[in-house]
């Protein structure tokens, strides 16, 4: 949500609450105050929340639910300032509001925020991603407000996209991050929309390493033979490129619009064996 949106979220509710006390404490001008917050809230913030949604959504179940909690919202505000007016109608009001918001919650809630990864305590399979921002240390030492600001333009950029593809942070160390996903495809499909958003920004740069395991989950972590893995493949990368294992090309190698490199059976450090490792290209 923007700052301007927030604002006008934060600014219609607490006028909306002034007035309701002023009119609980018998003071002229509640009434106004109340109509006044109601109508700010309808225009202003739930118009404003609706078209931040819409411009930062591709997919059309995302924008249709988007539009049907637009249309909740304004149906209860509307039954807010039908009843602080004594219009008739402000029941209907509630009632279809309701409505449309247990339409949204059952029916677009889960599907457009996509299911969260369920990490269970045994072995599963899993893809793990790992991303690292370019030359952060030798930013940090230059600017420190610089590189903690591209620490979290990064984060909240991933985060997004992550949850976007059902997946799931597990942490974050140092620049780096540690994600898990269902698939392979979906972390390759992240992987790739987080290079596209971090390169629109222009700030800093980032790598990307993706393979695909076994993993044991305790204590909010994630551990195996994969983690580590996944985690040198991500030093075979360049600036804004994705590097993925064989068993992750295995999945996505009948893909279309993937041009995808063959770099060879590489040796990573601390790994006691050769992996293939393949590149994605991507925009630059």
């Amino acid at each position: 949500m923007k700052k301007h949106t927030y604002v006008l979220g934060v600014l219609s509710t607490a006028i909306i609450i002034f007035g309701f006390v002023l009119q609980s404490l018998k003071i002229p001008g509640g009434i106004t105050l109340v109509a006044l917050g109601f109508t700010l809230f309808i225009i202003g913030f739930s118009l404003s929340y609706t078209i931040d949604r819409l411009r930062s959504q591709e997919r059309k179940l995302l924008q249709i639910s988007t539009i049907i909690l637009f249309i909740c919202l304004q149906t209860l505000m509307f039954g807010g300032l039908f009843t602080s007016l004594d219009l008739p109608g402000a029941q209907a009001m509630y009632s279809l509001g309701t409505l449309l918001f247990a339409i949204y919650f059952v029916f677009f809630s889960a599907r457009s925020e996509g299911r969260k990864l369920q990490l269970r305590r045994d072995r599963q399979l899993a893809a793990i991603l790992f991303t690292d921002i370019i030359g952060f240390t030798v930013l940090m030492g230059k600017d420190e407000d610089k590189a903690l600001k591209a620490l979290t333009i990064n984060r909240k950029v991933q985060k997004k996209v992550i949850r976007k593809h059902r997946g799931k942070w597990v942490k974050e160390m140092g620049d780096g991050s540690l994600v898990i996903f269902y698939t392979a495809t979906e972390a390759v499909q992240a992987a790739l929309e987080i290079q596209e958003k971090i390169q629109e920004i222009r700030k800093f740069q980032i790598r990307i390493g993706i393979h695909l395991s076994e993993i044991v989950f305790t204590d909010s972590d994630v551990f195996g033979d994969g983690v580590n893995v996944a985690s040198r493949i991500t030093d075979k990368a360049s600036a804004n490129e994705i590097c993925i294992s064989d068993s992750v090309f295995q999945n996505i190698k009948n893909r279309e619009n993937l041009k995808i490199i063959f770099e060879g059976e590489l040796e990573l450090k601390n790994v006691a064996y050769k992996l293939g490792i393949h590149k994605i290209e991507t925009s630059k």
